[in-house]
């Protein structure tokens, strides 16, 4: 929990996390984005868009891919030994994942998870453009990684398999970076949030996951 009381609204600890991988040239990807805005309405759910590039090809050039998500897929394919990546794909908790636009096997998936990355208890404080966080001891070794968040953006697709299509997707993910490997010694992080704000960004998330691509143990949703 936090130990500011003063900045409750603008950092909490949700137990849920859900990433999906999407593209704006991907015909199969709407309804999934659409569901990934519905999800979020839960506070206890970070729900977390990644638009990867190769869909590009096809016509339209996603305007928030980046070679980092689709690192980060790719990840997530060695973790689940697939044979390929696909879109859209939900990834709930860094545990499993499925077709992202179905919806029960979504909502079946997350409360298998039974709300596991609450399972970290963190403890956190914001001083000028830092956010301090406290990790307490854990028994295993985990990688932490900070993405910064723009919280909602339409998008009109003029080209490729969307065209004509005004969609809107939420949390997209605009960087992410590993920010080194934990221990899982107890100690306190500094996040710094000046760049995200010079740059206009929403807010952001701190992830922490087993072994890169494992189960995610603990998260923070900071909304700058």
């Amino acid at each position: 929990m936090s130990v500011n009381s003063a900045v409750a609204e603008s950092a909490h600890q949700p137990k849920t996390v859900v990433e999906l991988f999407t593209s704006q040239g991907c015909s199969s990807c709407p309804p999934a984005d659409k569901l990934l805005g519905e999800l979020i309405e839960d506070r206890d759910i970070l729900g977390l868009s990644y638009s990867v590039t190769y869909w590009d090809y096809i016509g339209w050039k996603d305007i928030f891919g980046s070679a980092d998500n689709d690192a980060r897929q790719v990840g997530y394919r060695g973790e689940f030994n697939s044979r390929y990546v696909y879109t859209p794909q939900m990834v709930v908790d860094g545990e499993d994942h499925v077709v992202g636009s179905d919806r029960s096997g979504v909502n079946a998936l997350i409360e298998k998870q039974g709300g596991a990355t609450k399972s970290l208890p963190l403890q956190w404080f914001f001083k000028g453009n830092q956010l301090l966080v406290t990790l307490p001891d854990l028994d295993r070794n985990a990688t932490l990684w900070l993405v910064d968040i723009d919280h909602a953006a339409d998008v009109d697709i003029k080209r490729g398999e969307n065209t004509g299509r005004i969609i809107t997707y939420h949390n997209v993910v605009r960087k992410i970076r590993s920010l080194g490997d934990w221990d899982g010694s107890a100690k306190e992080i500094a996040l710094d949030l000046a760049e995200m704000r010079a740059e206009g960004r929403d807010g952001c998330a701190l992830i922490i996951q087993q072994e890169s691509y494992g189960p995610i143990l603990g998260a923070l949703e900071i909304k700058l």
